[in-house]
Order: structure tokens, then sequence, then C-alpha cells
């Protein structure tokens, strides 16, 4: 196994019955979060994912949005506190885009105690990323772009691992005809698809500036990507989901889709 994804949420920003969309990437190289969900729930979904808040030393925000940075707040509220009581070794770094960085110091400079913000600066640190900003984390190399969002500034990123195998982060962004030439050559693929082509009336995805399982799988076929993972879904009916994106998404894609639910793992 090269590396491994840990789902500790796949739903969207309203969901009913899983936690927001964020997962774990492991590898021999370290762990690294993406995205931290919408708020306290993170730390059942960590827990629940059997990681231990201590072994968490890098967090990747791709965006703003409350379902994805709010549970960063609580993230280095924890971390700051366990640094204070000698349960933390090491610092916390997490790479977000300008908005990303602002947005995070100021809701911890208004909401944390003066005393607790005071060991912000020596426990976090805020690394500022952009369009073709890169990243290394033990052996893996991270190359972060624009994912061309309509909605928010939100970065992805390409993620190199010391074996060699590629993969590719859209954040809760779709794949889309003006970001598919960010994920050219990944083996491996997360994105967005909010619902099933055949529910889009239901759900209305493309006035949320998101698209569907169909939409997705044409271009993921195009892109020739090996494994498709498909996150921020509507979760309405978790039983059946599984079933009915794999059904929608082999009609137009070949390789292996992967629809996972809250705390699965998943080994490439």
């Amino acid at each position: 196994m090269n590396f491994e994804l840990i789902m500790m949420g796949t739903g969207s920003a309203f969901p009913k019955h899983s936690y927001n969309s964020c997962y774990a990437i492991k590898s021999y190289g370290g762990l690294m979060l993406v995205d931290a969900g919408g708020g306290n729930g993170i730390f059942n979904a960590i827990n629940d994912a059997g990681i231990k808040l201590a072994d968490i030393h890098h967090i990747f925000i791709t965006h703003t949005h409350t379902d994805h940075i709010l549970g960063a707040v609580w993230l280095i509220r924890g971390i700051i506190n366990m640094n204070k009581d000698g349960e933390y070794y090491g610092g916390l770094c997490i790479y977000g885009n300008s908005s990303v960085c602002n947005v995070l110091r100021l809701i911890c400079k208004l909401t944390f105690l003066a005393s607790d913000y005071d060991r912000f600066s020596d426990t976090v640190e805020l690394v500022e990323i952009a369009d073709e900003s890169t990243l290394t984390i033990n052996d893996t190399l991270i190359e972060c772009f624009d994912v061309c969002s309509k909605n928010v500034a939100q970065t992805g990123f390409r993620m190199t691992f010391g074996c060699g195998e590629k993969l590719a982060c859209l954040g809760d962004e779709s794949l889309t005809e003006d970001n598919l030439k960010k994920i050219k050559g990944c083996d491996t693929l997360i994105c967005g698809a909010f619902c099933r082509y055949e529910d889009k009336e239901i759900y209305k995805p493309y006035e949320k500036h998101h698209h569907t399982v169909r939409d997705v799988a044409i271009l993921a076929e195009k892109a020739k990507v090996k494994n498709l993972v498909l996150v921020h879904s509507e979760d309405d009916n978790l039983e059946n989901r599984q079933g009915n994106y794999r059904a929608e998404a082999s009609k137009y894609y070949s390789g292996n889709v992967f629809i996972p639910v809250d705390g699965e793992r998943l080994g490439f």
C-alpha cells in the first residue's frame, strides 16, 4: 500500500447523516489532514478514525467555507491546550491561501482566551500558499493550484509520494473542463460530486456551483484517472448512495470508483 485515505467526513455543507467532507492522507511520509469540517464534531471524527490529536502536525485547508474551516479553529484550540499541558510536542503547520490564513487568524484572535491566543504563534504556523506553490513534507511533494472555482478562492493540490504515485485533491470542487489540466498524470483524484445527474432537479447542484456524478465521471475518463473518490455529497440515503453513485459513474468511467462513508479507510 502506497498511501491510505482515512475518511473522517463525506457530507456536503448541510449534511443530515454524516460529517462535513474532510479526510486524512497517511503514507510513509506522514499524516496530513485535508479540511476539518464545520465544528467541534471534528474531535469525534478524528477519534472514530483512530487518529490521535497529538499526531496531527499538518493540515491543508482548501477554502474558507464554514464546513471546511471552522473545525480547524477547534483543532487549533485543542492543540494549544494540549501543548500547554505538555501533551503535544512539535508545531502545527496549517496550509491555506491568503483568505484561509487571514480568517483563521482573525477567528482565533476574536474567540480564544487571551492566554491561549498568546500561545498561537508559538504552536501554530500558518503557511500561506498560492497557485503553483510547492511544499515538501518528509518524502512527499505537494504542488498547489487554483481549482478554478466559480464560488470562492479555493486551492487544491497534486501530491507525489516517495513511491511515485500521484494523488490530486480539488477540495469540494468537482472535476470540470476548467481544472482538467491541473490533474494531468495523477493516479487518484478526490473531488466533489453533489448528487446523481438523475437527481439534479431535487438537489440543484448547479445552483450551488457543484456538479453531478455523471459530470465528473465523463471528465475522469477523459483524464485517464485510475481511481476516482467522490465526496461532498448529499446524504439523504446513505444505505444506497454507494451503489447508486457507482452505477451512474460506471456508465461513463472505466476506472475504480469509491464513494466512501464516514470512517472508511481506503488503501491505494
